[in-house]
């Protein structure tokens, strides 16, 4: 027994060696594998997610980026949802983009970008999801909803690109790169205070806008996505609402924003006690327009929400001793609370 072991050792040393021989003197010879399999890991990738956009039942809601404008390893808010053979996503901010290319979603087949307000946190990778679609193969017309200074925006974002887009036109021509669909829609509209609308209905799907309290950040809002008798509510950034909670009255999803008060507290003091006074302020006044935890439950209870998503954390729960901060602070609401991480996949049925 002893010596089948050995030759078994012994075996398995040799193919190690061998196979650092191979890597390290011939790495040319194993190119080919490596790409074979990388491609064919792209192309079952690109088979799942069309899979997802030939269903005409369910709505995927992927937590591309889960966090506030805090330092940590998660990328700022982005949520995209897939519904119909549609693909949106609500809100890129910074890191959205690479994980969400990361995560194999689909963008040369997005089709519109929702924002909920102008914090950077929110939408500063929006020229780059815009870019990136298109370098990707979208041969759609992409569209871009949100509050006022959409336009404005859109028209930024021409102006930042053009440069890139004319290096790849020239560079591959446009039978290959498409310029009529290079550039987002836009599609602004006006917010009015304690006020919704319906922005998009099309294919079955309900999009409606509502206006949250983020003062003094304005316009802000937040959006109900509606098919087939199933509904997703993402509450933007926002202190407690009552147009959040009406919206969201027996939603299957409620995607709300967080904030950990107790803690930044005791982070402001402590900032304040070694002389920071410009961070201790900013730490001071981004509490007053956020939800704390015991405010968010209260939401999903009174709205009977079948299940509450956590995200855009302020700060991550990514330490216990947070996680359970939060979690003391979270009562009232005795349905399903799950701490959302970038990656994260729902499906509503």
């Amino acid at each position: 027994m002893k010596k089948i072991f050995r030759v078994f050792l012994l075996l398995i040393g040799l193919l190690l060696f061998i196979g650092w021989v191979v890597m390290t003197f011939f790495p040319e010879s194993i190119v080919p594998f490596m790409l074979q399999q990388q491609l064919k890991r792209q192309l079952a990738q690109v088979e799942k997610n069309n899979q997802l956009l030939e269903d005409r039942e369910n709505i995927y809601v992927y937590t591309v980026g889960t966090s506030a404008p805090l330092p940590g390893e998660r990328a700022q808010t982005g949520t995209a949802i897939i519904v119909n053979g549609h693909f949106f996503m609500f809100d890129v901010g910074d890191g959205v983009v690479r994980k969400a290319e990361n995560m194999g979603l689909p963008l040369n087949r997005l089709d519109g970008i929702f924002i909920t307000h102008w914090h950077s946190d929110h939408f500063m990778d929006l020229s780059s999801m815009v870019s990136r679609s298109w370098l990707l193969g979208r041969s759609n017309n992409l569209h871009l909803y949100g509050p006022d200074g959409t336009d404005s925006i859109n028209q930024s974002i021409k102006g930042y690109l053009h440069m890139e887009n004319k290096h790849r036109l020239d560079h591959h021509g446009p039978d290959i790169m498409d310029m009529s669909i290079v550039h987002a829609i836009p599609h602004e509209f006006k917010n009015v205070q304690n006020s919704k609308a319906v922005i998009y209905q099309q294919d079955g799907i309900t999009i409606t806008t509502f206006d949250v309290d983020h003062y003094p950040i304005e316009p802000a809002v937040g959006y109900a996505i509606e098919y087939k008798g199933k509904k997703v509510v993402i509450s933007g950034d926002t202190k407690k609402n009552n147009l959040v909670l009406e919206m969201a009255k027996d939603a299957d999803l409620l995607l709300h924003e967080i904030i950990l008060n107790s803690l930044l507290q005791e982070m402001e003091a402590t900032v304040a006690k070694q002389g920071l006074t410009r961070n201790a302020k900013i730490i001071h006044d981004i509490q007053d327009y956020h939800t704390p935890p015991a405010e968010v439950a209260e939401i999903a209870a009174k709205a009977n929400v079948k299940k509450l998503i956590l995200h855009h954390y302020a700060p991550a729960p990514d330490f216990r001793v947070i996680k359970n901060l939060y979690k003391k602070e979270l009562t009232g609401y005795d349905g399903p609370i799950v701490f959302a991480n970038d990656g994260d996949l729902f499906i509503v049925k």
